[in-house]
């Protein structure tokens, strides 16, 4: 199915080529909307409603990849560098974030969604096809929009004031302005789009599929704190059975959207070598060769891990060094990889910390579902007995930092979740998250605040 379906987009692509070339470039933000969006009474045709969603599709390589590069250096463990030369791309500091790269997220999503909107709001239900193919287009559609807005309110939202980004249901013109919405308000349209999501993918299913669409409920529940919906939602994808974890970890990434551990990835686009996983620096995240070390900041949590154990294939098969600094080039190897979104492994560390959160204890099968990772990863230590919530949370939390370490803000997320101390800028001590919490998040572009008035 997943080889099919890769055949199938590939196939969108081509049909694309002509369409992309009246969207925007990854400079132009909201205000250029009558670029990025067309009109739904003009398209009525399942096709052009599936070319539309492979095209927000397409625009998710670049959504993601600005994301990623931030996200991943914000707690310190790492700076992005094109070459140990190189003065850093990014850099958390004291004073709070840099805009540098946000923009380029926020404007990729909001093209996206301009795409997204223009076959929600469509009206497919009367256009030929199948009830299948209808309801693929539509499970397509808000599963882009939930991933999207996920993103975005994740990274965007204010922390004193609650205010997010605009929530944008409908095909925007170049004379239309928007207002911020609430992260609460963005939050709501996001489960009610997963979960829309999930219902149509399981009459017929497309770009996407239902059990990508349940993995990424499990993620939305979980980090919107909504454990007892997110264990429903991981151990669904568990218990299907259609996946298994690789033996090997560094097999994930080069197989991509061929392993049997992957629930969803954004396909590699040959003719796009733009946001190409080594092209944008996946593969050249370096230690801080400023602070004269010779790995991982020794303070961080990523090089704490690493030190205690450097057998674990995690780092061992991903990690490199070379000129005194430490590569992860084992994830993001080549640009010809597919963008590995949602995988097995989240789902097992979600549904084992969800379920410890629901019934305040510890249960043998939590113990499990963690072993199963470190034991693939060749770990020294698996968890041996029953350990206490407090203990265990702990483990769950190290075992994410290392699993999903430079995957989509992973561990930018989990750390703000729980709340945890960041490693202090020039590496030595930490920072308290009562320190740092009113900086850490992404600003506005500043032609988006001064055209639609944001406040």
């Amino acid at each position: 199915m997943r080889n099919n379906k890769k055949f199938k987009m590939k196939r969108l692509f081509i049909g694309l080529m002509v369409l992309s070339l009246a969207f925007t470039s990854c400079e132009e933000f909201l205000d250029e909307y009558s670029t990025i969006g067309l009109s739904a009474d003009k398209l009525t045709d399942i096709n052009a409603m599936n070319s539309l969603n492979a095209g927000a599709y397409n625009d998710m390589r670049g959504f993601y990849a600005y994301q990623h590069m931030i996200s991943t250096t914000l707690i310190r463990d790492v700076e992005i560098r094109r070459s140990a030369n190189w003065t850093p791309f990014y850099k958390w500091t004291s004073s709070g974030i840099p805009g540098m790269f946000s923009g380029n997220s926020y404007s990729n999503g909001y093209r996206a969604l301009n795409k997204i909107n223009t076959v929600i709001n469509a009206d497919i239900d009367n256009m030929y096809g199948t009830n299948a193919e209808k309801a693929s287009v539509k499970g397509d559609a808000f599963f882009l929009r939930a991933a999207v807005y996920f993103q975005l309110n994740n990274f965007f939202t204010h922390p004193t004031t609650g205010k997010s980004v605009p929530l944008v249901l409908t095909v925007l013109g170049t004379n239309d302005r928007v207002s911020l919405a609430s992260s609460a308000e963005i939050v709501t349209q996001i489960e009610s789009d997963i979960e829309a999501a999930r219902t149509n993918l399981a009459i017929g299913e497309g770009i996407t599929s239902h059990a990508a669409a349940t993995a990424m409920a499990a993620r939305i529940y979980f980090y919107h704190g909504k454990y007892d919906l997110a264990y429903e939602r991981a151990n669904e994808v568990i218990s299907s059975g259609k996946f298994s974890l690789e033996a090997n970890v560094a097999d994930i990434y080069t197989k991509g959207s061929g392993s049997s551990e992957v629930i969803y990835s954004i396909i590699h686009n040959s003719s796009e070598q733009t946001f190409g996983p080594a092209q944008i620096g996946f593969d050249n995240h370096q230690a801080d060769d400023q602070l004269g070390t010779t790995s991982l900041n020794s303070n961080g949590v990523i090089g704490q891990l690493r030190t205690a154990d450097p057998t674990d294939k995690r780092f061992a098969d991903l990690m490199s060094e070379g000129d005194g600094l430490v590569y992860l080039g084992g994830k993001w190897p080549t640009n010809s990889v597919d963008y590995v979104a949602l995988r097995l492994a989240e789902m097992h560390l979600t549904r084992a910390e969800a379920n410890i959160m629901v019934n305040n204890a510890v249960t043998a099968d939590d113990v499990a579902d963690v072993n199963a990772i470190i034991n693939r990863a060749g770990a020294a230590t698996s968890v041996v007995g029953t350990p206490n919530k407090t203990e265990m949370l702990e483990i769950i939390f190290n075992e994410r930092s290392k699993e999903l370490y430079n995957e989509w803000g992973d561990r930018f997320l989990n750390t703000r979740r729980l709340q945890k101390g960041i490693v202090n800028e020039n590496g030595s001590g930490q920072i308290s998250y009562s320190a740092y919490s009113q900086i850490l998040y992404y600003p506005l572009p500043v032609n988006e605040v001064e055209i639609h008035n944001l406040q």
